[in-house]
């Protein structure tokens, strides 16, 4: 029987901006065809789109695309797996993960001589979905409900990973902005010391839950008007199709600048025909910022 392994050493992130092009992929091949999983994060960012973990990748080595194994192929879901199609687009961007699936698709097919799998020309196609019946819904439910806020923000304040931002709280901007602004939710990932009632937690609003919150703040995000944060992590599973497609939305991105590139071009909305806000701010220097990188912080948040 037919078996196709996909395996990732890195993060969360890598998981979700890879998952509609699986997705797609089960629906276009025959239904014989078994799917499984290898990472390091919690099961249920892949159960939740019905691929089962089943073991890490430690074993594999992480830069080779592919192992093959009579019935069963080895798929690396790695953005950085194909060094010259990540470097030709920039970095982690659509462009990139659309060109990287595409020799992906190629593979599967000639490996397991079956054509007709899909591969849309509209990028938009592939931006991430969540299924929210897995989430625990009640208690972010009964926060909408009885939040009596004009407005709402979320603010994705945790430490990267892998030096996409800086790696502090943001505290000194969202204090005194909270301060002026009573009426508005400042909604964050990572607790600071305050004593503002309208700084709250993504943690205290969830609740507690087994290994991840990362689901259940990117359903948290649909009813926030804006979100905000490093490309990382909880910011990421909040980058939904839904998201980007509704206009009332507004995305402010703090990036570490490619020195190469004119503008940045490492967020999944690079070149996109979306309809949200999405505003990207360069970060000249992640480990000691700049007098110019704290000022574009502070005048983005004071924009919206």
């Amino acid at each position: 029987m037919p078996k196709i392994v996909f395996f990732n050493h890195y993060h969360r992130g890598d998981l979700h901006t890879n998952k509609e092009f699986i997705k797609i992929l089960r629906s276009s091949l025959p239904s014989n065809f078994q799917y499984e999983y290898l990472h390091n994060n919690p099961a249920i960012l892949t159960e939740e789109f019905k691929v089962k973990k089943t073991g890490t990748p430690n074993h594999l080595d992480h830069k080779t695309k592919f192992y093959e194994d009579g019935d069963t192929l080895y798929v690396n879901t790695w953005v950085g797996s194909d060094w010259e199609i990540f470097c030709k687009h920039g970095g982690i961007n659509m462009f990139t993960l659309y060109d990287q699936w595409k020799a992906i698709y190629e593979k599967i097919g000639d490996y397991f001589r079956t054509d007709g799998i899909i591969l849309y020309q509209d990028m938009r196609k592939y931006l991430p979905t969540i299924d929210y019946s897995v989430t625990k819904k009640t208690n972010i439910y009964n926060y909408i409900k009885n939040s009596p806020t004009e407005g709402r923000m979320l603010i994705c304040n945790n430490v990267p990973n892998s030096n996409q931002s800086f790696a502090g709280n943001m505290s000194e901007y969202i204090i005194p902005l909270a301060s002026e602004n009573p009426h508005v939710h400042f909604i964050c990932t990572n607790k600071f010391p305050n004593d503002l009632k309208n700084i709250l937690y993504t943690e205290d609003i969830i609740g507690p839950t087994e290994e991840t919150d990362l689901l259940e703040i990117s359903h948290l995000s649909m009813y926030c008007d804006v979100i905000v944060g490093k490309n990382s992590g909880p910011y990421v599973f909040c980058e939904t199709y839904s998201n980007y497609m509704n206009s009332d939305k507004t995305f402010i991105s703090f990036n570490t600048k490619n020195p190469q590139f004119d503008t940045i071009k490492e967020t999944m909305s690079n070149g996109l025909d979306i309809r949200c806000r999405y505003i990207t701010v360069p970060i000249e220097n992640n480990v000691n910022l700049t007098d110019d990188d704290k000022l574009n912080i502070l005048n983005a948040l004071i924009s919206i």
